[in-house]
């Protein structure tokens, strides 16, 4: 008997840590783990390039050819602008202000870049332009409209540039407002229903192919530049109703009925404004070991802000949680008592980049 009791409890303690696994332990393990992901990566990655056959260091280069009837796409800059404009945007997030909006105005440039690119090269391909195919017979009256004949190739498509801007829209939505969610989710909706079309369609010719023997490749559809330029205005539309620009841009009344200003008055302890995703300030002087209230004023049209008081860090144990609301309107918090001796930071929960320190006196 004592030996099946030892057996058990040997049992029980192996199952306990999946059972009821230490949390805030495999939090920590968390960076360990996306490490050996990376390594593992990588270390595949070496193992492939091993096996990849015989290099061709030292062999003279040949210029490449490509085929009549073939298109290949031309060099572009674009997807470095790209790049390089999300990584001034998302840097820019945390500064806010004249940053934020110059970032965001190159964002928008970048794409549009990009996008008439695409949309050039689409419709080139769709009507065979000697411009976009290379024809390697000089004497050739017309240029092939598509790949040699029993080549398969898919046609081009925007739809995943589109099914990328949907999302970007829905949960730029998410944090912004329930109108550029709806939108994202209906821009991503119909270009994913698109894209399935497509591929059914490529589905059924390759079927086809199998069956006859004989393959034709796809007609490239029209560029949607209707739904395009529909769905862009509705965006702007949004945007600037949200901003004040469309519909007029006068403040919203605030609940006890007076103009939304940020100026100091009232029975408040504390002022507190946020604008272009931004406290006012850096910081806030409190008397320590007495309760106060915060007037906290959301200048930001359509967009969500809150106050919400940490101890030490924006991510340490939550003090006070303030109610999200979105702006041009104010709330009143009452915040408790904060200890002195120890360090507070107030943030804004749906933007953790606005941020702030309290000055305990």
């Amino acid at each position: 008997m004592e030996f099946l009791r030892s057996l058990l409890e040997w049992v029980v303690s192996l199952l306990g840590p999946f059972v009821a696994p230490d949390w805030s332990a495999l939090i920590k393990l968390i960076p360990l783990g996306v490490l050996l992901l990376v390594v593992a990566f990588y270390g595949w990655v070496f193992w492939r390039f091993r096996r990849a056959g015989p290099r061709r260091i030292g062999m003279p280069i040949r210029k490449p050819q490509v085929p009549s009837g073939i298109h290949l796409p031309g060099p572009s800059l674009a997807p470095f602008l790209i790049s390089a404009a999300s990584a001034a945007l998302f840097f820019s997030v945390a500064l806010g202000g004249p940053a934020l909006a110059v970032a965001g105005i190159l964002f928008v440039l970048s794409l549009v870049a990009w996008g008439r690119e695409a949309v050039r090269e689409y419709d080139t391909l769709g009507a065979g332009s000697a411009m976009a195919l290379h024809v390697d017979d000089a004497t050739a009256t017309t240029a092939p409209s598509g790949p040699p004949e029993g080549v398969h190739l898919p046609p081009p498509s925007l739809l995943p540039l589109l099914v990328s801007a949907g999302s970007a829209v829905m949960l730029f939505g998410v944090a912004v407002g329930l109108e550029f969610a709806l939108l994202g989710t209906l821009m991503t909706a119909l270009a994913l229903i698109g894209w399935l079309l497509d591929a059914g369609r490529e589905y059924r010719a390759t079927a086809e192919a199998d069956a006859t023997g004989h393959l034709v490749n796809p007609t490239p559809r029209k560029t949607p530049t209707i739904a395009i330029a529909l769905f862009s205005l509705l965006f702007v539309f949004f945007a600037g109703s949200q901003a004040g620009i469309i519909g007029g841009g006068e403040a919203s009344p605030s609940p006890s009925g007076g103009p939304v200003a940020c100026a100091e008055g009232g029975d408040a302890t504390i002022t507190m404004c946020a604008e272009l995703v931004a406290f006012n300030s850096e910081s806030i002087t409190v008397t320590a070991g007495a309760p106060f209230t915060i007037r906290f004023v959301n200048y930001d049209a359509g967009i969500p802000h809150n106050v919400a008081i940490h101890e030490d860090t924006g991510t340490g144990p939550e003090v006070y949680l303030g109610e999200i609301f979105n702006g041009v309107d104010e709330r009143i918090y009452d915040v408790p008592a904060l200890t002195a001796g120890k360090t507070y930071v107030y943030i804004c929960t749906v933007h953790p980049n606005m941020l702030g320190t309290i000055i305990l006196q």
